[in-house]
């Protein structure tokens, strides 16, 4: 892979500054929008680059926003939580609007959730299945909006998103193309709605993994027209292994936001 200009927009956030340091390990000119940057360089931790650019703007200065997207060959947008509704999905369309203006960015990455994966042998998603929390609807609406695009992007659908732990590997994760990232059988074509929910329920935690990971996936696939081109991700850890996350509700805010 060819050393590219990546913007991260949100990149203050837990994801964000994981990204920041993955693309700088992978050898990237890293750029970082944050609306503080004082903020920002207090919370990177110290085995972190220090040589990452940064540029101080609220993601709605559509003027600032342009900016420093100007020159970048990769956007990468990690702002927002989908817990704050429609000004999540405004956030979202205000974002995918800038980049859709620069036809030098190649590639495009946006955070979707697990709930707008296909539940594999149907063509349901997580979203308005029974016990599927309503809070989830901006995914869909998200992924609506991508569908729109010329853009050359990918909607990463991680489920819930922890720290990862010490002597934790992020390269063996099963990575899904638009379903679900794990195999539940042909019978769930023929399922009723409730039996598909349920399904979910158990298999979620499967897909409670590490912002490392998620970052890992992203980094190592920045080039335009790869095989996540235009489609959702999923991602799930290894066969047989079940993650936890403290403090964490289907349908609410986790405690690292």
């Amino acid at each position: 892979m060819t050393r590219k200009k990546v913007l991260v927009v949100g990149a203050a956030g837990n994801l964000g500054r994981r990204l920041i340091r993955a693309g700088q390990r992978h050898g990237h000119e890293m750029t970082a929008l944050v609306r503080d940057g004082g903020a920002f360089t207090s919370r990177l931790t110290g085995d972190e680059p220090n040589d990452v650019r940064i540029v101080e703007c609220d993601i709605f200065d559509t003027d600032g926003l342009h900016s420093a997207i100007e020159g970048q060959h990769v956007v990468i947008n990690a702002a927002g939580n989908v817990n704050d509704g429609k000004p999540f999905s405004a956030l979202f369309d205000h974002v995918v609007t800038a980049v859709e203006r620069h036809a030098a960015v190649e590639k495009a990455w946006f955070l979707g959730g697990a709930a707008v994966l296909d539940i594999p042998h149907t063509r349901r998603i997580g979203v308005g299945l029974p016990f599927v929390p309503a809070i989830y609807e901006p995914h869909r609406v998200n992924w609506q909006r991508l569908a729109r695009s010329t853009l050359d992007w990918s909607l990463m659908c991680p489920g819930p998103m922890t720290a990862a732990q010490d002597g934790e590997t992020h390269d063996a994760l099963r990575v899904s193309i638009d379903a679900m990232p794990y195999e539940i059988g042909a019978w769930a074509r023929f399922a009723p709605s409730i039996a598909l929910s349920l399904v979910l329920k158990f298999k979620l935690p499967e897909l409670i993994v590490s912002y490392e990971g998620v970052a890992t996936v992203i980094m190592t696939n920045l080039d335009p027209g790869g095989s996540l081109s235009r489609h959702r991700v999923g991602l799930a850890l290894p066969a047989g292994q079940r993650g936890v996350k403290e403090g964490w509700t289907l349908g609410q805010r986790g405690p690292d936001g």
